[in-house]
Order: structure tokens, then sequence, then C-alpha cells
């Protein structure tokens, strides 16, 4: 009987996480799920890195072409789909800052949003 209880529990809990995260990924973006990124100066040091990017529109959003969402941990990162896109230029740059990035969000048809866990760089 502890064992259903105990696997009802992380079922429930594990849908509950997935509901919370609404995420909108739309096709000219991508989304970076980055652990540890809980404060504004984390969040600043990231953006500056980030904002060098080869393949960055940083004429999307204000702050460096860069929009970070604490709360989800999240940064959302508009890029110029007419260049190469190299996502491991941008895990490198989170890795730099002293992050990990854990998951990888990307919407590039326009109709569904893609989930991937991101690579492990060792450094």
């Amino acid at each position: 009987m502890k064992q259903y209880l105990l696997i009802l529990v992380i079922l429930f809990s594990s849908a509950i996480y997935s509901q919370d995260l609404d995420l909108n990924v739309e096709k000219d973006e991508m989304v970076l799920e980055v652990k540890g990124m809980v404060c504004a100066m984390c969040a600043f040091g990231i953006q500056e890195g980030l904002s060098e990017l080869s393949f960055l529109n940083n004429k999307k959003f204000k702050a460096d072409g860069i929009e970070v969402d604490l709360d989800t941990q999240m940064i959302y990162i508009p890029i110029d789909l007419s260049k190469t896109i190299d996502e491991l230029e941008a895990i490198k740059i989170v890795k730099d800052a002293g992050y990990d990035t854990v998951s990888i969000y990307t919407n590039f048809d326009g109709k569904s949003i893609k989930k991937k866990a991101a690579p492990k760089l060792v450094g």
C-alpha cells in the first residue's frame, strides 16, 4: 500500500510541475532552462555573455536582445533564422558564467515546442 501511495505522490508531483511550466516558445526563439539562476546579478552576467551570440536577433527584446525569467529560470533568446544556430555556443556561455543548461526548447516549425536535454560540457 505504501508503494502505491509513493507512486501516486511522484506522479502527481510531476504532473503539477509540467502544468506549472506554461512555456511559450515562438518560431524565432530558443529557450534555455538554466539551473541555479535565481538572482538579478546572475541573470545580468549571463545576459551580457549571450548578447554576443552570432545568431542573436537583438532587436526583439530590450535588454541586449535577451529575456530572462528568474521565476522559471528560463532564458529566451531571439534568433535570426537566416543564420546558423549553434546551441553549443549558447550553452558554453552559460557554463562559463558558472551555470548549467538543463534543457533547450525550440519551435522552429512554428507548430510544436521541442524539448531536449542540453549536452553536458566538461570544464
